[in-house]
């Protein structure tokens, strides 16, 4: 089996069964594969080339979680230079960054956010936090009545099928567990890997209503809210900060747009809510 350089993130990769070692001075080839954490489908080269020429000096890569890719895009332009958004789950992507990928801001959870920073991946003076995304329930537009109340809520969950996010690495929410703790329960409820997933199960009709973030509801305009869940860990607060290696000369402008009044109202309209 051939080694390669992940073309985005430079990494040793085996061009179809996973990371190995590269000899030292070797170049991604004309047709190499996209580590998994880049996101990036394989084919593209001739697109984007590799990572080093991705992007101009003055464009900005970020490292943010999958959920918040929309929001990432939607402030693309606005400070003048070009946003790059690179998803995966938080803890990934902190090792990704120990491995040298070509990464200008981490923008993620709190608490990755206080590992890389432990870690000294990220300029600690840099970091800006505020920034909250709220778990919903959602199905598909006109479907079924939206703000709906406890009871509605419940008395509908009794008949209609649930897509929630398993408890594993790959999002790191327990969907059973937060139905339970907004006093809901479900007859019909299947698992999904992340709150993207779900979303698309909602979408395609294989279930009826889906645990997401308000995020993805906004990122489809085939979704609809039908309720906004409270308790505990229904708001998840995620903080930004540039990258101790930043290649892009604009990373702490990026971070410091986050709180400019023009990238509140995106941001907000995009599903983040930004506290001023």
């Amino acid at each position: 089996m051939g080694l390669d350089l992940c073309r985005h993130c430079l990494c040793a990769w085996h061009v179809r069964c996973g990371p190995g070692r590269a000899k030292s001075g070797s170049r991604p080839s004309a047709a190499a594969q996209a580590h998994p954490a880049c996101q990036f489908p394989a084919g593209e080269t001739a697109r984007f080339g590799i990572v080093t020429a991705m992007a101009s000096s003055g464009d900005v890569t970020v490292f943010c979680d999958p959920t918040l890719k929309p929001a990432m895009l939607a402030l693309s332009g606005l400070g003048g230079f070009a946003i790059y958004p690179l998803c995966a789950p938080g803890p990934l992507m902190v090792a990704q960054i120990i491995r040298h990928t070509r990464n200008d801001v981490l923008f993620t959870l709190d608490t990755v956010m206080d590992d890389a920073v432990a870690a000294k991946l990220v300029v600690p003076a840099s970091r800006q936090g505020g920034f909250t995304n709220n778990l919903v329930l959602a199905g598909l537009q006109g479907r079924f009545s939206s703000a709906l109340d406890q009871t509605g809520l419940q008395t509908l969950l009794a008949k209609a099928s649930l897509a929630v996010t398993d408890d594993t690495s790959a999002c790191n929410l327990d969907g059973r567990a937060i139905l339970a703790a907004n006093n809901l329960s479900a007859s019909m409820v299947q698992g999904a890997a992340n709150t993207g997933d779900v979303s698309d199960m909602v979408t395609t009709r294989a279930v009826d209503i889906g645990l997401m973030y308000l995020t993805d509801v906004q990122a489809d305009p085939r979704l609809a809210v039908l309720a906004t869940l409270t308790a505990p860990p229904a708001v998840t607060s995620y903080a930004a900060a540039v990258n101790a290696s930043a290649f892009s000369a604009n990373a702490q402008a990026l971070v410091n747009l986050l709180h400019t009044p023009n990238a509140i109202a995106r941001l907000s309209a995009a599903g983040v809510k930004v506290s001023t």
